[in-house]
């Protein structure tokens, strides 16, 4: 069970992007994703259910790439924060004002996505991600598709 904190601005239904990977590894990918959104100026949550794949991806997240360098906080599920990515271990939130949410796992309830503008979430062949296009359907949200985390919907 994921409790849920947030400083949220109610808006229109978010775009739900579903990447599919081919393999069963996420970590890189989503940082690849993470530091190409944050390139592009957005501010970023990244959701994970486990307080252990939150700090794998915390600290992968400075090193994946040499020459890449992506801002970033574990939050602790208290209070707010500046900083233009947080990682989220196991409570849902938006304690940075994001306006996109790329999810590691899987969120509880796919309706507390819907506070962010955009929603970028993985598909691989592991069993825990058989049904996320279904999930984010019956939750009453439009799906697109996307090849891998660097490309855009759609390709």
């Amino acid at each position: 069970m994921t409790e849920r904190k947030t400083r949220e601005k109610p808006q229109k239904a978010p775009k739900i992007v579903l990447h599919r990977l081919a393999g069963t590894k996420k970590a890189h990918e989503a940082c690849r994703l993470v530091e190409r959104l944050y390139q592009k100026g957005e501010r970023i949550a990244v959701f994970l259910s486990d307080r252990g794949r939150a700090a794998v991806l915390d600290e992968y997240l400075w090193t994946f790439a040499q020459h890449s360098f992506v801002p970033h906080v574990l939050w602790d599920g208290q209070g707010e924060v500046e900083d233009p990515v947080v990682v989220l271990a196991g409570t849902f939130g938006n304690p940075n004002g994001a306006t996109v949410l790329v999810v590691g796992d899987r969120i509880g309830d796919p309706k507390d996505a819907g506070s962010f503008a955009e929603v970028h979430d993985f598909v691989t062949a592991a069993p825990e991600d058989e049904g996320k296009a279904k999930l984010w359907e019956d939750a009453g949200f439009k799906v697109q598709d996307a090849r891998g985390a660097a490309t855009k919907p759609g390709s």
